[in-house]
């Protein structure tokens, strides 16, 4: 469910997972477990080695495993070269090694002793076994490591693992300076692992042509720095012509498994000594062609741009057409649960069936639902481990089939609640992965020592989630279960429901004395414990799946001191209501993805209740030791039922409250389909009360639903007012519902991708199709639209290198973007993926 999307590797000194991992990159001593070999150009076609090199050999030293690189070869294009060039290369490389203490006898210069360097890859290869494998960076074109890996014993082979990140070195795009390509490689055995282009991190200035003075700007730091053998690597750089040494983002990926490597992360590797800790997420990606296994397909390279790595594979049989691979990848666990996104195309008329099988047990079938489209089908939860053997089968009318990949996200990893925490805690009384609010005050909500923010996205209904259809104080489920899975399977994170539906003390008569948690149903007896037990049952459910919990304490409408619960004297809780809350408290506390909630409607009794529910959130404060958020609810002012009082409190009342973090307003007006209109509604709400408290919506009178697609943009008319929006129109229990509960999936898992808690929302900048803006101006912005009628922008855009994140927000297909190239001050707009339909979102976040 997070992104952001992934999978924890846990590790310490040099960041290497650890012993429970199955692709082990340590031994038991805490040491990097096997060697690596290298494979570069830098003779001919592009100077960028002449950087990436040197930067590789840096890096590998700044890790503290240069003892395991066994073979460098360098200068490998064969049909052309530059014998200038060559110096050049050889100078920056043999340098580093001088500088870095590398042996000079693994190093070879292909244009020298094309043998020996063919022999040392042989070798190396031939050294392999379980215990001690080789890691192979492809940094160059594919000859002379096809040449090595074919002189190589083939029983070896299976114990090398080949690095690569872009098709220009595995053999595409080269024109005829490269006769051989990776498929001549990954039939004969071994482990291919493809890793996103590093150019879109490692480069600041466009191949063809010398930097400009403003595109060096982000490397200064060499250039500047007290480090003889940083400024060396500078000068290698300077050489070049280029601000470039993308191929060496493989050597970072390959000590942490980061696939993003950036400019600042080298700076603090490289020059600040600080050996980074592994990524606590990562999702692997296999594109179609590196499949081992190739039955009626076969590789389509037409630049195209749509695709990942503009490749794919297309049919090309007269059969029934499959793809298959081993998973073996680096830095994973030895098995977990993942969501798998297919990548296909379906050309014009076609019928194709798909399926997606592990160990040839089917996973799912499927047609595709666009035709002359790219799109992608999601398949949940479905458990792999390495050695499974992944294929897609295609059948019925093949007519234009393309697969482009599969991604791989861990499920379990995913979850906050579940994984493994190795950073600071933000709050040290607080549960691991907890939610929390952090920041200070008003603060934001996010997960205890998780990067990032956490987004509240998801179903209302039914609030009487703990009593619909269960006849008391049995252990009967009536579909609670299903709910919690079909809301894990859409990925919202949070959920509402009531404890206190008892009719006694409801102003308006509703709910009934049976839907309680007390003995007998009697509040002076006190709670029951075999109801609490079962309740505890779902909240682990709950827990387990990802998703928060707003848990109430009141009904709407409730008005305790009508059944004699009124404060004392001294201001205390009646003792029974105070057994009440400590008692719920003190039994679900232990819970990470809990949101205590007073009352659901806290403005419908008299205005002078307020202190009768600030001393409720101080019991609970007092009772919980783990700090978890704290809630309170109200309409509007002016309901469109007519529920307020003259005289009605408002979360103003509580400004000054150090217990109640979160408000959230119920019966907003709707404005039908004039969406600026109800954004304009949510906002509003936003800007009054969220200099002192989270701000989000439960409920839109008479909101649109049954697959309305104006829900959704209601939905995204409360995310890009900054509020967190539980929707009471969204039902967990109504199958017809899914679609919601999918898209606000779809949010949640977007805007956990973001730094949205920075933002302030700021139309003003919006440019193009952008109707809807929030930003951190100068750092990052998200944009919306719900009418697509062209590019979408920032206006006033600082100049720089930005990031990209698009999501379709019907399908929830996302697309990553790495702009290279540097974007000049003032208005800027980017045209949004050819797949995407007409409402779109987009996340830009300057890099440098």
């Amino acid at each position: 469910m997070r992104i952001p999307n992934l999978i924890i590797i846990i590790a310490s000194a040099i960041c290497f997972v650890n012993c429970t991992s199955s692709q082990q990159l340590k031994n038991d001593k805490n040491e990097f477990k096997g060697r690596i070999a290298w494979s570069a150009d830098g003779n001919f076609n592009d100077e960028d080695d002449w950087a990436a090199s040197p930067v590789a050999l840096a890096i590998f030293s700044g890790f503290g495993v240069k003892d395991k690189l066994v073979h460098f070869d360098y200068n490998n294009i064969l049909p052309k070269t530059n014998e200038e060039w060559e110096k050049i290369h050889e100078a920056s490389v043999l340098g580093a090694a001088d500088r870095y203490g590398y042996s000079k006898s693994i190093f070879h210069n292909v244009r020298k002793d094309k043998d020996a360097a063919v022999n040392s890859i042989a070798n190396a290869i031939n050294a392999s076994s379980e215990e001690n494998p080789l890691y192979f960076v492809l940094a160059g074109p594919m000859e002379i490591p096809v040449l090595g890996i074919q002189k190589a014993d083939p029983e070896k082979r299976k114990f090398v693992t080949c690095i690569s990140h872009n098709i220009w070195n595995d053999g595409y795009m080269s024109g005829d300076l490269v006769e051989l390509n990776k498929r001549d490689v990954i039939p004969l055995g071994v482990n291919w692992v493809q890793i996103t282009d590093q150019n879109q991190f490692l480069t600041t200035s466009p191949f063809g042509r010398p930097a400009k003075e403003e595109e060096w700007q982000p490397w200064l730091w060499m250039r500047d720095s007290k480090d003889a053998n940083v400024r060396f690597l500078w000068e290698r750089m300077r050489v070049s012509t280029r601000a470039d040494c993308s191929d060496a983002g493989m050597a970072y990926f390959l000590m942490t498994g980061d696939e993003k490597t950036g400019v600042g992360k080298l700076k603090n590797l490289i020059e600040n000594n600080i050996v980074p800790k592994p990524l606590e997420s990562r999702t692997v990606r296999l594109e179609a062609e590196n499949f081992k296994d190739l039955q009626g397909f076969e590789v389509e390279y037409i630049k195209e741009r749509a695709a990942s790595q503009m490749m794919s594979v297309r049919y090309s049989g007269n059969s029934n057409g499959e793809i298959s691979t081993e998973f073996r990848e680096v830095h994973l666990f030895q098995a977990s649960n993942y969501d798998i996104d297919v990548r296909i195309f379906s050309g014009s008329g076609s019928d194709a069936e798909y399926s997606l099988s592990v160990n040839d047990e089917l996973k799912d079938k499927w047609s595709a639902s666009k035709l002359n489209s790219w799109e992608s089908k999601t398949i949940k939860n479905v458990a792999v481990k390495i050695g499974d053997e992944l294929s897609i089968k295609v059948s019925k009318g093949l007519l234009g089939i393309k697969l482009d990949y599969i991604e791989l996200r861990d499920r379990v990893q995913e979850n906050p609640f579940t994984r493994t925490i190795t950073g600071t805690l933000d709050d040290p009384d607080a549960l691991p992965g907890q939610i929390i609010i952090a920041g200070g005050h008003p603060g934001y909500l996010k997960y205890n020592g998780i990067p990032g923010p956490a987004y509240w996205s998801g179903p209302d209904n039914p609030e009487t989630f703990l009593y619909d259809d269960i006849p008391y104080n049995t252990k009967r489920d009536s579909g609670q279960v299903e709910m919690i899975k079909l809301m894990e399977e859409a990925n919202v994170t949070g959920f509402h429901f009531l404890i206190w539906r008892m009719k006694m003390g409801n102003m308006k008569g509703e709910g009934s004395d049976t839907q309680s948690p007390f003995v007998d149903h009697d509040p002076s007896r006190g709670l029951d414990q075999n109801v609490l037990d079962r309740w505890e049952a779902y909240l682990d459910l709950f827990e387990e799946a990802g998703i928060v919990v707003h848990l109430e304490l009141y009904n709407d409408a409730t008005d305790v001191e009508l059944i004699g619960w009124t404060l004392d004297g001294e201001g205390n809780l009646h003792p029974d209501e105070h057994r009440f809350v400590t008692g719920i408290v003190e039994k679900f506390k232990h819970h990470k993805n809990i949101i205590w909630g007073i009352e659901e409607s806290s403005n419908k009794p008299p205005k002078s209740r307020v202190p009768h529910f600030k001393k409720i959130a101080e019991v609970i404060a007092e009772t919980d030791n783990y700090n978890h958020p704290t809630h309170l609810g109200f309409v509007v002012i002016d309901d469109p039922e007519g529920d307020d009082p003259e005289d009605a409190a408002t979360p103003e009342d509580y400004r000054n409250d150090p217990n109640i973090g979160i408000v959230s307003w119920l019966h907003v007006h709707p404005h039908g389909d004039d969406f600026e209109a109800q954004y304009q509604e949510y906002l509003k709400y936003y800007l009054q009360d969220s200099a002192h408290f989270i701000v989000m919506t439960n409920e839109t009178y008479r909101h649109p639903t049954n697959g309305s697609p104006s829900s959704r943009k209601y939905a995204w008319a409360v995310a890009m007012s900054k509020m967190h929006n539980l929707n009471a129109y969204h039902y967990a229990n109504k199958p017809r519902h899914q679609s919601h509960l999918l898209e606000d999936g779809y949010i949640a898992s977007f805007m956990e991708r973001t730094d949205f808690h920075t933002m302030q929302p700021r139309n003003d900048l919006a440019a193009g199709s952008a109707k809807w803006v929030m930003a951190n101006p100068g750092a990052s912005y998200i944009l919306y639209t719900y009418d697509y009628q062209g590019n979408m922008g920032i206006k006033d855009l600082p100049s720089g290198w930005y990031d990209l994140l698009w999501l379709d927000t019907e399908t929830g297909e996302t697309v990553k973007q790495h702009i290279s190239r540097r974007i000049e001050a003032g208005e800027t707009t980017w045209n949004k993926p050819e797949s995407f339909g007409n409402e779109v979102a987009l996340y830009a976040q300057k890099r440098y």
